[in-house]
């Protein structure tokens, strides 16, 4: 179940970001801002995770219309049905979800589920799509997947919510003071302004708001549209880091 419960959390994360964040002309150059920040850190790229969702549908499906859906976002995304391939719809009262997962030929890992649901005591239902791409090479190569996945929203006439994240890593143990430098020293090269900050332990995150962003969220009375954290592994004698726009919606 805790695939299922990572879905339904990140289609709350992203209805959350429903009312002030919208579609961006300027989205492809904001994962090249990214990138920016991530170099200048001087971390090693690791991947690049970007999670495109929202509702499709204002009523309760039946499995057969959702299997239907969910084979045109496979056909249109070429997920490969290879050995890494698998599906599984799970069904429970008033609730559907199905959940795929494979490598695209571009070697992407592409995670999606379609969940939809109907309330008993009024009758009515939704049925929205989360998708989850994760790429470890070019991260630019996910363009057209993306505006794939935006042409299929405009046909159901509803919009698509974006956030993206890059990873990436330095050798050994970075401490916190070093770490936040990092981080100042980065929110300075996109004029950001730290508006929130949580430190524990190893653990550091910083809500950010640049200029280079059009699209913002609110955290408490603050405008931010850039997350960054740092966290080290010990087991992997690794720090890793996180840039994210607006947020960060992947576990760190």
């Amino acid at each position: 179940m805790k695939k299922y419960k990572k879905f339904i959390l990140l289609g709350i994360i992203l209805s959350l970001l429903l009312p002030v964040y919208g579609l961006s002309q300027e989205k492809y150059e904001e994962r090249e801002l990214l990138m920016e920040v991530l170099e200048a850190t001087g971390a090693t790229f690791l991947e690049g995770d970007i999670n495109l969702g929202g509702t499709l549908l204002n009523r309760f499906i039946g499995e057969e219309e959702m299997l239907d859906i969910g084979n045109t976002i496979k056909e249109r995304l070429d997920i490969i049905e290879d050995d890494n391939y698998w599906d599984e719809i799970v069904e429970e009262d008033g609730f559907r979800q199905l959940t795929v997962q494979g490598y695209d030929y571009q070697d992407n890992l592409v995670t999606f589920s379609i969940s939809s649901y109907r309330d008993v005591d009024d009758k009515k239902g939704e049925t929205s799509l989360f998708i989850n791409l994760i790429n470890d090479g070019q991260f630019f190569t996910i363009n057209d997947i993306i505006l794939t996945i935006e042409k299929f929203f405009e046909e159901y006439h509803m919009p698509v919510n974006i956030t993206t994240c890059v990873i990436g890593t330095f050798d050994g143990y970075v401490d916190l003071k070093e770490n936040e430098k990092k981080v100042v020293e980065a929110a300075k090269m996109v004029k950001g302004k730290i508006v929130e900050e949580y430190k524990e332990d190893s653990l550091l995150s910083f809500s950010i708001f640049t200029p280079y962003i059009e699209e913002y969220i609110y955290t408490g009375s603050n405008k931010m549209n850039l997350n960054i954290a740092l966290r080290y592994n010990e087991y992997e004698d690794k720090t890793y880091i996180w840039i994210g726009t607006p947020i960060i919606t992947i576990g760190y």
